[in-house]
């Protein structure tokens, strides 16, 4: 049973990066979740984790690079640097966008992620496109969640301004194929975004009137069911400036991150 407890385990701590990749600020979070997460289980799930998926927002935005409800500056050389917290562990992580290219029906950008944590730096690089309609495609590939810990899935699409607005929840599956501890494991995650309106939040680069994003994703693993929860603040004009997530499997919850702005530059 100990075995079959901990797969579940550290393959959340990489569904939790798929879930901050769709949500919110940067990597490092998910980088110290997967060791919270490897940890508990590193007699048979292969150790801690140390480096996930860079995250780009998805945050609504028209070809000119910006939306009037949650706005995402696009723009080469705009750079957001991240305060982190989890599991008594702190650190900090920078986003990066190096390049922006029109394409059929959008933008694509291609953002850098530089994490520093527990004494170590990491860079990724990933790749947006940001559809006229305000609609993102985030092409997720592989993610890296730890020692013996990787998810493969095709690309999610955050919805419109619009949509999150409206407060109405946009569905959505993404196939999963989950390596770790020597298994391939196949399932499907069960994603929803909705907007939950307007708040005030304050993080160390100020106080900002937000829009509130929350991304729910389900799958079930070897029959144990894993949840994960990302809520997101974004400002006008600046983007994510605040980012909680959560796991729960068994009904138990394991994980918890919070990244907060520090500052946001533009290019």
């Amino acid at each position: 049973m100990q075995k079959n407890m901990s797969v579940p385990t550290a393959a959340a701590a990489a569904v939790l990066a798929a879930g901050l990749a769709l949500a919110g600020c940067g990597s490092s979070a998910s980088s110290s979740a997967s060791k919270q997460a490897g940890s508990s289980s590193s007699s048979s799930a292969g150790g801690s984790g140390t480096h996930s998926a860079s995250a780009a927002t998805p945050a609504a935005a028209t070809s000119s690079g910006s939306s009037a409800s949650v706005p995402f500056p696009i723009g080469v050389g705009n750079t957001w640097t991240y305060d982190i917290a989890a599991n008594g562990e702190s650190g900090t992580t920078v986003n990066k966008m190096t390049a922006v290219t029109p394409v059929a029906g959008g933008q694509q950008v291609t953002m850098t992620t530089t994490d520093h944590l527990a004494g170590t730096s990491e860079s990724s690089t990933e790749t947006f496109i940001f559809h006229s309609d305000g609609s993102i495609s985030y092409p997720l590939g592989q993610v890296s969640a730890g020692s013996g810990v990787t998810l493969s899935s095709s690309g999610v699409v955050w919805p419109p301004a619009s949509v999150i607005d409206s407060g109405k929840a946009t569905p959505s599956d993404i196939k999963l194929l989950i390596k770790v501890a020597g298994q391939a494991i196949s399932t499907t995650a069960h994603v929803t975004v909705q907007g939950e309106g307007t708040a005030t939040v304050t993080v160390p680069a100020g106080t900002y009137q937000a829009t509130v994003v929350l991304v729910t994703e389900q799958m079930s693993i070897d029959g144990i069911t894993v949840n994960v929860q990302t809520k997101t603040w974004f400002a006008p004009g600046v983007g994510p400036v605040k980012d909680q997530a959560s796991t729960t499997d068994a009904g138990a919850s394991s994980i918890a991150v919070t990244e907060e702005l520090v500052s946001f530059t533009k290019g």
